[in-house]
């Protein structure tokens, strides 16, 4: 795609020294990171560009207004060229395609802005025979040809154009009304097939043999089921208001329908519906696997797909990022982390909202060339020295998060593990955020907090002694501080044999009963969570568990058993003064042992009654015997 470069515009010299404003709802979420990390957000009616190493602005650049109008509308759409570098040095007409970045507005423009010369050079021909002015909802660069690619993008409510790079004409058309078009994505497989997809789960398939005509687009029609009640009555509450074209993101701006494809399997997308994830395949038209998103999660915002491992990220309306991750030998996905991608520290109140988040792949090649070539020993080429040989990292990815208080966050997310077993998801930190201060000097680490201070013995002992229980309590924190970090990651069972390993007493307990409330509140499991919480010793979190539950019948038999349990512990005690100082200190932590609690009466009376309606039902059945 050769495309001449003007030497300058009379907007170039304004763009020199412009600060961006803040992103807002109308911007769309817009927001792409190309090759090389930087970062073009839509910030009003301009783009904001970043470099994501150094998370410092690099420039502004407006998209200049029509020449009918004073004013320029939203940037509703953003997206980096996928050319790579040229090969060619001495190339001065065209030396930087892969800076080219395609940008929409509200109003339907498309244009094609340089960013080197910080100009657009080329506006698309989006106006044709259609007198609305129809909102750009979203961009995909396509591949057309060896050397040549296309241009993608819905335009207004349902319609879908692909255009001519060089041109700039629109050569192929497909109106997919009454349906609501979301997203474009690009098979990472393919870079001649896109997909789009509708709020009501409406996914079409295209692939592309040229960008002459109509016929160089090869279509397949696809529906994914799902709960669509609620966008009916949204549907209905916008039928009275004129829309006058707008994208979906303008007319249902808090239903948000996204996809991604996965690097790993072809023809498979993870799809997020507002309420579910849907694991999709496209060849055989078939869902796979759906989930409905956990408790304490907002609607969904994004889909982010992993290129090192196989897991998936999806991002909330309210500001948290859920990790899921592929089973082995089978297709389905489960929740393993649920982080924060806004600090619980220093946010206004209220705390601002998450408008888009991408995914960084800088990473990707280093990893890549340290896969094929184990054997470099470059200091650049490391990607962690704080573990062992035993332990290394293979994935590590930066997650860009921005928020309508102009506020763009930086997360590092790193998995590790063994070259032999399974890799372990690592946790969530933020490296850096650009605001005005000035940016850190030295490396930028990510500060973990620790608890080893806080558990280190303060008795003072001469010699050897104190070394060996220094060191005792420094293995103890930092085990605790590792099982944590594990739990953290989803990684539960392995955090559990840490712990059983290494930690004894309530920092044992502690693990437990942090797992034992994942499992109650995020599996949903009570029983499993009710096993946890008695190895863990923590009986009232049991029994407040059953009966948050509405289960009367189990609370009884728990508290009888703990009876029958005290009572036959506190026998065996010689001394009557142990006796009653175990059985006070236990009626202290537990005081539902208490034959006076009135709740413990209740409960017990409760218990005899469903004695009896046992001893019932089971004089009204025969009993049954195997033959």
């Amino acid at each position: 795609m050769a495309i001449p470069r003007p030497s300058g515009g009379p907007y170039s010299a304004a763009w020199e020294c412009m600060l961006p404003g803040p992103p807002s709802k109308s911007n769309g979420g817009s927001a792409d990171i190309s090759q090389a990390g930087l970062l073009a957000y839509a910030a009003g009616s301009s783009v904001a560009v970043i470099d994501t190493y150094s998370m410092q602005l690099v420039c502004t650049l407006p998209l200049p207004p029509a020449p009918s109008s004073n004013t320029s509308p939203f940037v509703t759409a953003v997206r980096w060229s996928p050319l790579s570098l040229p090969h060619q040095l001495l190339d001065t007409e065209n030396s930087s395609p892969h800076l080219l970045l395609a940008v929409g507005d509200r109003h339907g423009r498309i244009a094609l802005l340089d960013f080197r010369s910080r100009s657009p050079i080329l506006f698309f021909d989006t106006n044709g025979s259609i007198s609305l002015k129809l909102g750009i909802q979203d961009l995909c660069w396509i591949q057309s040809r060896a050397e040549s690619w296309s241009l993608a993008a819905i335009t207004g409510p349902s319609l879908l154009a692909i255009y001519n790079c060089t041109t700039g004409a629109c050569f192929f058309k497909y109106d997919a009304s009454p349906e609501y078009l979301s997203c474009l994505r690009r098979d990472p497989f393919d870079s001649r097939h896109f997909c789009a997809l509708g709020l009501k789960g409406f996914l079409l398939s295209v692939r592309l043999l040229g960008d002459d005509s109509e016929n160089d687009a090869v279509l397949k029609e696809l529906q994914i089921r799902t709960e669509t009640s609620e966008l009916q009555r949204l549907e209905k509450d916008a039928s009275n208001a004129s829309s006058n074209g707008a994208p979906a993101s303008v007319v249902f701006p808090n239903y948000v329908v996204k996809f991604a494809f996965s690097p790993h399997w072809k023809h498979m997308i993870l799809v997020g519906f507002p309420r579910e994830l849907v694991l999709f395949d496209m060849q055989y038209g078939s869902v796979l696997f759906t989930t409905g998103l956990p408790r304490g999660c907002g609607k969904c915002l994004e889909v982010l797909a992993d290129l090192n491992i196989e897991v998936f990220y999806c991002a909330h309306l309210d500001g948290k990022l859920s990790t899921w991750r592929r089973k082995e030998r089978e297709q389905v996905y489960s929740m393993y982390s649920v982080d924060e991608l806004l600090p619980s520290i220093g946010t206004s109140v209220p705390s601002p909202a998450v408008l888009a988040v991408a995914i960084s792949q800088s990473e990707y090649t280093l990893q890549i060339i340290r896969k094929h070539c184990p054997d470099v020993n470059s200091s650049c080429m490391e990607l962690n020295s704080s573990f062992t040989d035993e332990s290394v990292v293979i994935s590590k990815i930066h997650l860009i998060s921005i928020s309508d208080d102009g506020k763009v966050w930086k997360w590092l997310q790193t998995a590790q593990g063994s070259r032999t077993s399974e890799s372990k998801i690592a946790g969530l930190g933020k490296v850096a955020e650009v605001n005005d201060d000035p940016p850190p000097k030295g490396d930028s680490l990510v500060e973990v907090p620790s608890t080893a201070k806080q558990e280190q013995a303060k008795i003072e002992r001469p010699g050897n002694a104190n070394r060996r229980i220094n060191q005792h309590n420094d293995i103890s924190a930092m085990t605790d501080e590792v099982s944590l970090k594990l739990q953290d990651a989803g990684c539960w069972t392995d955090a559990a044999t840490l712990a059983a390993t290494h930690l004894k007493g309530s920092d044992y307990a502690r693990v437990l009963q942090r797992w034992a409330e994942h499992v109650l509140h995020v599996e949903h499991n009570i029983w499993r969570a009710l096993i946890l919480y008695v190895a863990a010793g923590a009986m009232q979190e049991a029994l407040a568990a059953i009966r948050q539950a509405q289960l009367p019948d189990t609370a009884a038999m728990f508290v009888v058993a703990l009876r029958e349990v005290h009572s036959e512990y506190a026998s065996e005690i010689d001394s009557e003064e142990d006796a009653t100082y175990l059985k006070n200190k236990v009626l202290s932590f537990f005081p539902g042992l208490n034959s006076s609690d009135g709740e413990a009466v209740a409960v017990t009376e409760f218990f005899g009654q469903y004695q009896r309606k046992l001893v019932h039902l089971c004089m009204e059945f025969q009993p049954y015997l195997d033959s």
